[in-house]
């Protein structure tokens, strides 16, 4: 049987990997990041930011074996919710400076741009309350397994018992189908960068079975 578990900062380090392999062909993370041969350093290093701003509340779920984890921002109000790294636009808070800073060393440049199309994922979230799939990632050795259904499983389970909507930003055509197939729904399609498609998606709760 599967073990699916609540992790910590103490994996840190395997998570950023993890998510670091399972996104560096992704169509986002590679307009973001364009160069091959920094890409997965540059994704450690966004995946280590991500795990260390987690707002309070926030879930790490995955395989004890290390091979997929998801993480869920729990509800709060649109605009008090973090944008580091979806997005850039908190003022001069501490997290943004350091967000600023980071995209300012991996792509000099670029960075500006970057933060400003990933502002506009974080102003498309859904005005009600939610949880929040902010990530998804399976290590590729370990596709095809069916982890990531199972790590879903504890949090739509829950949303389901309390009635919560879920929802998250697919940026990869390819997975729309696999959330369709765990009650999520396309609720709208927008393109940031060349031709990067993003298509948000909700769960609506799913009542009891008799």
């Amino acid at each position: 049987m599967l073990d699916i578990v609540r992790m910590g900062l103490e994996r840190r380090e395997q998570i950023a990997a993890i998510w670091a392999d399972a996104f560096e062909a992704d169509p986002l993370m590679k307009w973001v990041f364009p160069d091959n041969s920094s890409r997965l350093m540059s994704l450690r290093q966004w995946w280590g930011f991500t795990l260390d701003h987690q707002p309070p509340g926030s879930e790490l779920h995955g395989t004890r074996a290390d091979g997929c984890v998801a993480y869920w921002q729990p509800p709060q109000n649109k605009k008090d919710s973090p944008s580091e790294p979806e997005g850039a636009d908190r003022g001069e808070s501490d997290g943004h400076v350091a967000f600023v800073a980071m995209m300012t060393e991996l792509l000099g440049d670029l960075a500006p741009s970057r933060m400003e199309a990933l502002g506009k994922m974080h102003q498309a979230r859904l005005a009600e309350p939610h949880w929040y799939l902010a990530v998804l990632g399976t290590s590729p050795d370990q596709q095809s397994k069916g982890l990531g259904g199972k790590v879903l499983t504890p949090m739509l389970d829950r949303c389901d018992r309390i009635g919560m909507l879920a929802y998250l930003e697919s940026s990869n055509p390819a997975n729309v189908g696999f959330y369709r197939r765990h009650g999520f729904e396309p609720i709208d399609e927008f393109y940031l960068g060349e031709g990067v498609l993003i298509t948000p998606m909700s769960r609506e709760p799913r009542p009891p079975e008799d």
